[in-house]
């Protein structure tokens, strides 16, 4: 079996989940190659794509290949050495890099698809759809993503992901507007599970929204890993919340989010079908630096959630 590298090192859950579509468009077009996926520890890859053939080996860069180090030098000789070993025939390069670049072709990798090898303003995101298009010469691949993870026949209609983590505070909807859109929801028979991180704010955001909707049926998820949570949001009927890797997992596992976006850009969202942007609402668009959560009210949010529930 021929061997094939694919290099994705954005670092987030999101980021995985938005670049799926094509890792799985690569083997599609590449069946009689196995594929190892180099990439970051924090995307969680070797859960989320646990179930999931396009891939035969994942390598996280920093535990498996690198050290600890600020030696850009040694870590380049390192991953030169990894990929001669492994004998690829075809490298994939999910990013502007002259880095990556090198090393494909110091290693003797005889077919190199990349973005290219200076970095370029565009949006990566918007740009991976027509880069694979061009990589694999098919012009109707699609940016919808799917988790491939067992099929689940008892969907809770009563259980609903509310997303309060994010990668920084200007992404976050305040706690008092989850508070109070949870008390309007008004559905004793709903059950909200609350997705972060587990780390001290998050926690302490779900301590607060728990306290203060004790009348409703509510559980911190923070403390899970992601292979513990994969299984409860696909089970559940909805999610609510903030552009995080949650709401990306939910929109790749088929369940429809609506996602809360007042400080990044749509296209995190429009990729898929199964993300439901919310922006303010004298807002044309939104995006990096918008910093416009608190101006998304809670009627907004409740007028979307009223057409799942």
């Amino acid at each position: 079996m021929n061997k094939g590298l694919i290099i994705q090192t954005r670092p987030g859950v999101g980021d995985l989940c938005m670049f799926l579509p094509y890792i799985q468009q690569i083997k599609e077009h590449n069946k009689d190659f196995e594929f190892t996926l180099i990439t970051k520890k924090r995307t969680s890859a070797k859960q989320i794509l646990k179930y999931d053939p396009s891939v035969n080996q994942i390598v996280y860069l920093e535990d498996e290949i690198l050290e600890i180090t600020n030696s850009k030098i040694n870590n380049f000789f390192k991953l030169l050495k990894f990929i001669k070993k492994n004998n690829f025939l075809k490298i994939y390069i999910m990013h502007f890099s002259i880095f990556w670049f090198l090393l494909a072709k110091l290693s003797g990798i005889k077919n190199i698809y990349k973005y290219g090898i200076l970095k370029k303003n565009v949006d990566i995101y918007l740009n991976a759809l027509e880069q694979n298009k061009k990589w694999l010469q098919d012009n109707n691949l699609s940016s919808q993503t799917r988790i491939i993870y067992p099929q689940n026949n008892s969907k809770n209609n009563n259980q609903i992901i509310v997303g309060i983590g994010s990668s920084g505070p200007t992404k976050k909807w305040p706690t008092e507007n989850y508070i109070d859109l949870i008390k309007r929801i008004n559905n004793k028979n709903i059950k909200f599970y609350l997705a972060g991180g587990n780390n001290d704010i998050e926690n302490q955001i779900a301590n607060e929204i728990i306290n203060a909707v004790k009348e409703n049926k509510i559980e911190s998820l923070c403390s899970l890993s992601i292979e513990e949570i994969m299984p409860i949001i696909n089970s559940s009927k909805l999610y609510i919340g903030n552009d995080t890797g949650f709401m990306h997992l939910s929109a790749g596992l088929n369940i429809p989010a609506i996602g809360l976006f007042g400080d990044t850009p749509l296209s995190y969202a429009n990729y898929t079908k199964n993300i439901l942007p919310v922006i303010p609402e004298k807002f044309k668009t939104v995006g990096h630096n918008s910093m416009a959560m608190n101006q998304i009210k809670v009627d907004q949010v409740l007028n979307e959630v009223k057409k799942f529930i």
